[in-house]
């Protein structure tokens, strides 16, 4: 089985997955990177057409809202994106333990597409934005040792 911890750094639009070797790694070494472009665009450019309408009592037609806005359901399908490629990967033994930064918004999506099982492996989750920082700056926002004891 594989030791390495791999470090996922994502917001709605990117993730970048690092892997580092030991707990105590200064250096790590990016390994994926995922985008989803359409989370960056104005809402009003994710829709083809108008809303659907229907009638309610009487002759009166009324907009059918949507439940999900489409951009929060790209960014759903970006974090089951990112959610089944972490599962595919820890179940084939690729990592030992993952570490998470991620905007607020975006954790709370990841969270939700984790099984139990990489749920365990878990590490650490920090709720901050830091996709745009270089692989060397990255390191300082993390914890020093890797693996810290979850309580």
């Amino acid at each position: 089985m594989n030791t390495d911890i791999w470090i996922l750094s994502a917001d709605t639009h990117k993730a970048r997955l690092f892997s580092a070797p030991t707990p105590h790694s200064k250096k790590m070494v990016e390994i994926q990177t995922f985008l989803m472009p359409e989370t960056t665009l104005p809402e009003r450019d994710l829709v083809s057409d108008g809303l659907g309408r229907y009638n309610q009592a009487g002759d009166q037609h009324h907009p059918k809202l949507p439940r999900t806005s489409p951009k929060d359901k790209r960014v759903q399908e970006f974090a089951r994106h990112i959610g089944n490629y972490l599962t595919d990967e820890h179940n084939k033994g690729h990592f030992a333990k993952l570490g998470i930064v991620a905007e607020p918004h975006m954790l709370g999506e990841l969270r939700a597409q984790f099984d139990k099982s990489l749920a365990k492996d878990i590490c650490f989750e920090i709720d901050k934005n830091i996709t745009t920082l270089a692989e060397e700056d990255l390191r300082q926002f993390l914890p020093d040792n890797l693996t810290p004891t979850r309580h």
